[in-house]
């Protein structure tokens, strides 16, 4: 298929005076534009001087931005000139196209820059999945050429600077990050994490106001010696993570107070009864209570209002079942079903095993026997898990003290994040 060339030239080489359409293919889910240069010949790029004199010619395949969802590439047939300076060094030269795309460039400038402007976004894989759908046709490192080929961003000095330390090998090499915290962007990397480095920076880059910095030493003396005037603030992060080490410092020094915890026993009264609940049955707390005790309330009410408990299933959507259990229930803690575990049938011959294992027998295999013995209905994996049971978790096995960093994080059956 063939088009009028004219309307190709205002379609593909709009703001490209320079070239001109000789004609328009399209087969096989491909459009392919053949083109050629207008002018009657270029300046030799090392001597200025114009020469219009053709030494040979070559074509260029340049693929661009897709047409209707089908490939689109440019044949764009360049001439080279032959230099008329004697003195010129350089005897030919190629017919500049800047505009249209670089010199031995395979893809269009419009197409490089939509192919950066992805890399930007979503980098190498999933950029590449992405291209791929929207018919580019370029691959992971194709992408992430694009993005390291782009200039290095030029900051201006951040009014307010962030200064904080990040481990290039952890626990041997660390460098220094200077961030725009107004902005969330990285400005500078130092080498160390020194106050000399800072110091020099700031020195270099006058005009910081407020200095947000880690809480180490070097970085307080290099702000004071590069920017005297600034005010140095500490960020969220670090009164945080500063009051984290001196409780844990507190709670360390208190370490013996954890191993001996006074029985429940010599506790007041008082504090053994919380609103008329025994302290063996606390409260229950968290977003599943918070409903539950929500859906209680809702329930009485509508009852309340002489609603049935059908018409409150159709009005809430519920399941009868869910309703009736939330109705029959005088206080909303009793909708809180406690997880027990299912009956087994070793249960009625735990106390026989216990006792025999207390006596000195640890043969798994003869105390299974025993049981078949007496016409037991349990399995040799039955008894070889309980017994693995009481090895491992002795009922008079002491409760082993929380550590420090349990204290300060969580609950002592929570672990350490």
């Amino acid at each position: 298929m063939q088009t009028d060339a004219p309307f190709w030239d205002s379609l593909v080489f709009d703001g490209i005076d320079d070239v001109d359409v000789e004609a328009v293919t399209a087969a096989f889910g491909t459009v392919e534009v053949a083109a050629r240069g207008r002018t009657a010949g270029s300046a030799c790029p090392d001597c200025g001087r114009f020469s219009d004199r053709v030494h040979d010619r070559y074509q260029r395949r340049l693929k661009d931005l897709p047409l209707a969802e089908q490939g689109f590439v440019i044949l764009l047939t360049v001439r080279r000139f032959t230099c008329r300076s004697a003195d010129c060094p350089r005897r030919t030269f190629a017919e500049p196209f800047s505009q249209l795309a670089a010199p031995h460039a395979r893809f269009t400038t419009r197409l490089n820059h939509a192919l950066e402007r992805v890399g930007l976004a979503l980098a190498g894989r999933a950029g590449a999945r992405l291209v791929a759908q929207l018919g580019f046709g370029a691959g992971r490192m194709t992408l992430l050429r694009r993005v390291m080929a782009l200039p290095d961003p030029q900051f201006g000095t951040p009014r307010v600077l962030g200064v904080d330390d990040f481990a290039i090998r952890r626990g041997q090499t660390y460098s220094t990050v200077l961030t725009s915290v107004e902005d969330h962007r990285v400005v500078d990397v130092l080498p160390t994490r020194e106050a000399g480095p800072l110091a020099a920076w700031l020195i270099r880059h006058p005009g910081v106001e407020i200095i947000c910095r880690d809480r180490a030493g070097a970085y307080a003396e290099g702000a004071r010696r590069g920017a005297p005037d600034a005010l140095q603030v500490a960020d969220r992060f670090h009164l945080r993570q500063g009051l984290g080490r001196a409780v844990e410092t507190c709670v360390a020094a208190h370490r013996d107070c954890l191993r001996d915890p006074s029985p429940s026993s010599m506790l007041p009264e008082a504090t053994r009864l919380t609103s008329g609940r025994p302290q063996d049955d606390p409260a229950p707390i968290g977003r599943r209570a918070e409903r539950k005790k929500a859906a209680h309330a809702l329930v009485h009410e509508l009852l309340a209002q002489g609603h049935s408990r059908r018409a409150i299933a159709r009005h809430l959507g519920w399941g009868l079942n869910t309703v009736l259990r939330y109705a029959n229930a005088a206080r909303w803690q009793d909708t809180i079903r406690e997880n027990r575990s299912r009956p087994s049938r070793l249960d009625p011959y735990k106390p026989y095993l216990e006792r025999r294992l207390a006596e000195g027998c640890t043969s798994v295999t003869r105390l299974h026997s025993e049981l078949v013995a007496h016409n037991a209905p349990v399995t040799y994996q039955m008894v070889r898990s309980h017994i693995a049971t009481l090895r491992g978790a002795p009922a008079s096995a002491p409760l082993r003290p929380p550590t420090v960093r349990q204290v300060t994080g969580g609950s002592p059956d929570t672990p350490p994040r």
